[in-house]
């Protein structure tokens, strides 16, 4: 029998889009601040400064009223997290897990990441998304915080979001003493975890692909990092064939990685000759991840790039319902407003140096594709696209 995701659909649930760190990060906080047993993070980008400043507050005034604080942070995305923060966590009887230490001497061991972003309060109350804790979701000197999307979330889901916590941390640190989680139903809105996890378990993966290629109406799919692989770009083009109105949201000018940024560029041609439609958010750094597949989407941690649909651990929250699905076309309506969509006339005019850059970039990305199906390959692995729901039949 093919592998399923091990999370399945639950209902009873509230969900609710949270667009732009003033919306998010109150919430988050508030949360935080109200927790009365424990409080479990998750956290790739974690990065001193004004904002870490305050959750680092937060989680230590948790511990002193006597409340359990996990947190669980990638060794790589903390990279800035500085000595005197580290000490202040570790000192305040918090416990602290850096997922997969990351070396020079153990290079490709320390490719993939924990790139989950998640907060969960006493089993109740769960949040994620794309944010990190970084300054860079601070407006300052005139430029505005990246763009972001946060899903709060309360019900039965929350019960999943939790032992997938555990899970990874059992991984690597052994036992964690929390009570199980049994949230009450807190409303009539359906959804379920979606995870990549280490192998061939990448079901978001596999998720978007079945939703792409059976799309009937619309694949809005927003992402802050695009490096697609071949089977997401034949389901693209697929997809426009049969008269899906396919957009990508994608970051512009703005971004915080241009050599991805270029390298991602060098598929617009080839998407805007099938006709796919293309728009670069203009206002600030787009770091949302969003998909939007007719009356199905799914938010969380994961990029339409090698990293999040192949080797990182992600998270995702999935639904098909009306309410949730109808908040994030809000969003893309109002991102797609503030965009610059790239037409194929115009992409024909670029210039040379963009061009080189694309080519430049492009060939390095070629290079880590190239090392991680081999990688795969020397293990016996052979990828294989299945079904995402509970039939377990292959695509």
């Amino acid at each position: 029998m093919a592998m399923r995701n091990p999370y399945p659909e639950c209902d009873g649930n509230a969900f609710r889009l949270l667009v732009g760190a003033d919306a998010f990060l109150p919430a988050m906080e508030e949360a935080i601040r109200n927790a009365r047993s424990y409080v479990l993070f998750e956290q790739y980008l974690f990065s001193s400064g004004e904002l870490a400043d305050r959750f680092i507050d937060a989680v230590i005034a948790c511990v002193e009223r006597g409340v359990q604080v996990y947190m669980l942070i990638d060794h790589f995305g903390a990279r800035a997290l500085s000595d005197i923060d580290r000490k202040r966590i570790m000192a305040a009887g918090i416990d602290v897990l850096f997922y997969n230490p990351a070396y020079l001497r153990h290079f490709f061991r320390g490719l993939p990441r924990n790139h989950c972003k998640t907060l969960l309060i006493d089993g109740e109350l769960a949040y994620t998304g794309g944010a990190g804790i970084s300054d860079d979701y601070l407006a300052r000197g005139g430029q505005l915080p990246w763009h972001e999307v946060v899903v709060e979330m309360r019900g039965p889901v929350v019960a999943d979001w939790q032992r997938r916590f555990e899970r990874t941390w059992r991984h690597w640190a052994g036992d964690i003493d929390l009570p199980d989680a049994s949230p009450a139903p807190a409303g009539n809105q359906r959804g379920r975890v979606c995870v990549s996890l280490r192998g061939l378990k990448k079901f978001v993966r596999k998720s978007l692909l079945f939703r792409i290629r059976h799309a009937s109406d619309r694949a809005w799919l927003g992402t802050a990092y695009f490096l697609p692989g071949r089977t997401m770009l034949r389901a693209l083009r697929a997809a426009k064939r049969r008269g899906v109105d396919v957009r990508l949201l994608l970051p512009g000018p703005i971004n915080d990685h241009p050599a991805v940024y270029h390298a991602g560029r060098r598929y617009y041609h080839l998407l805007l000759r099938h006709g796919i439609r293309i728009f670069e958010y203009q206002p600030a750094f787009l770091h949302a991840r969003a998909y939007l597949c007719d009356a199905w989407c799914s938010v969380g941690s994961s990029n339409m790039d090698r990293w999040g649909l192949r080797w990182n651990l992600e998270a995702n929250l999935e639904s098909d319902d009306v309410r949730l699905c109808g908040e994030v076309e809000a969003f893309f309506e109002d991102a797609f407003a503030q965009s610059r969509e790239i037409t194929l006339e115009a992409w024909r005019q670029r210039p040379l140096r963009h061009r080189f850059r694309e080519w430049l970039f492009g060939y390095v990305d070629l290079m880590i594709e190239r090392y991680g199906v081999n990688r795969e390959l020397s293990k016996g692995n052979r990828p294989r696209d299945i079904r995402p729901d509970a039939s377990g039949k292959r695509l």
